[in-house]
């Protein structure tokens, strides 16, 4: 999307009636926004939209009766260029999922007021202008610093692949190994399940951090976080939805930045629910550890988030695909998965459901009640490889206007 340009050229993809009207009527009285095209079908989409070269294209959830989560797919294929904001018939989470995962970097719910639209019209255009590289007018720059691996966000687009598991047991891990500072960040925000899965029971949570976000002090994050036996620190997620819903991303990454400082190293339990906080902490974390099954439905859905991870501006290298599970019987092997995904996997983590089962259901972490097991072994590895890696850095702690939470533009009204 252009950054020079006065205004944004749109083009709406309904059929006629009363969303049409409405998108109509916001667009042409607004300066900021040029709508170049109403298309009413998908008969010679492809040659209109590269005749009209939007920056928006917008389009309803179904054309003709049909579904166009597959057109919201081939959009973001062949015009990467073009930010897909898909207009959704109900406050579905699971459908919003997907079609960010097809590529739209956003959406409004029906019913929706113009001034819903050009909210997220105009907030669109400010992530995309955010995305634009900076570039310096001096021949010369300062070389870039070196630094270790301190961050990392454990997602998977598909949930019950274990992200939970190999958050806790990585931050055990590098506990473990290093003998310094490691915090697990509960980023989960909806049914978290950290408080089960160490047996912590604390009377605070990350929601009384939210309130006081802008001026954190040591002494107040003391009191909320809690120090597991372990030896790694954790901060829970609300156990109120309606607390947790509304969070705010901002929020969640001054927190995320403030915490940064007074811990050596930050794992992210970032759960498997694709939204504007989860994606803010991946964009925070030096790097996204990308958890995928060896069956053909995670398979599926890990690609489509690679697929999306280009529109989100990720650098090939911060994702790091770690398959969960490997081994069990009839998964799918290793070169066929490496083949569907077009990616190369960082690591294996051997399938050791017992060992699995039976920690949780004691509420000790796999690395601590069965260090021996295969999957304990291949976590510990992981870290290893992970303390070894370093990153290049121009800026450590860049402002929170030029943070990077970008394409994933879901609030907390639209997914209320």
């Amino acid at each position: 999307m252009p950054t020079t340009s006065k205004f944004s050229r749109v083009v709406a993809i309904c059929e006629a009636g009363a969303t049409q009207q409405q998108v109509t009527s916001a667009l042409t009285t607004q300066p900021e926004f040029t709508l170049v095209e109403v298309l009413e079908s998908t008969d010679k989409l492809v040659r209109q939209l590269r005749a009209a070269e939007p920056d928006i294209v917008i389009i309803d959830h179904t054309l003709g009766g049909d579904p166009t989560l597959d057109i919201i797919d081939d959009l973001a294929l062949q015009f990467p260029q073009a930010a897909v904001v898909a207009i959704l018939p109900s406050n579905d989470p699971i459908m919003a999922q997907r079609v960010m995962l097809a590529g739209a970097r956003g959406f409004v719910v029906q019913p929706f007021t113009q001034i819903n639209l050009l909210s997220v019209l105009r907030r669109m255009v400010e992530l995309e202008n955010r995305r634009a590289p900076i570039k310096s007018t001096s021949v010369f720059s300062l070389p870039e610093a070196i630094r270790p691996l301190r961050s990392v966000a454990v997602y998977s687009p598909r949930g019950g692949a274990g992200t939970s598991t190999v958050a806790t047991n990585l931050a055990v891990a590098m506990a473990e190994e290093t003998g310094s500072k490691v915090l697990l960040f509960e980023g989960k925000l909806f049914f978290g399940h950290q408080e089960v899965m160490l047996n912590l029971r604390g009377q605070n949570n990350l929601a009384d951090l939210v309130q006081h976000a802008t001026h954190l002090d040591d002494s107040l994050i003391h009191d909320v976080i809690l120090e597991h036996a372990s030896g790694i620190h954790v901060l829970l997620a609300p156990g109120n939805l309606q607390i947790a819903q509304g969070i705010k991303a901002d929020d969640l990454y001054t927190i995320f930045v403030a915490l940064s400082r007074m811990y050596d190293f930050i794992v992210v339990d970032n759960g498997s629910m694709l939204s504007e906080p989860s994606v803010t902490m991946m964009d925070a974390a030096d790097r996204i550890m990308l958890v995928t099954n060896p069956d053909l439905a995670a398979l599926h859905d890990t690609s489509r988030f690679i697929q999306l991870s280009r529109s989100l501006g990720y650098a090939p290298d911060k994702m790091l695909t770690v398959l969960n599970k490997a081994g069990v019987n009839g998964g799918v092997r290793q070169n066929d998965i490496e083949a569907v995904l077009h990616y190369q996997l960082y690591a294996q983590i051997p399938s050791d459901p017992d060992a699995a089962l039976r920690s949780l259901n004691r509420g000790l972490p796999m690395l601590v009640r069965y260090p021996r097991s295969p999957a304990s072994k291949a976590i510990r590895q992981i870290a290893k490889n992970l303390l070894d890696m370093t990153l290049t850095d121009a800026s450590r702690e860049p402002a929170p206007s030029e943070r990077p939470a970008r394409d994933a533009l879901l609030s907390s009204s639209q997914l209320g």
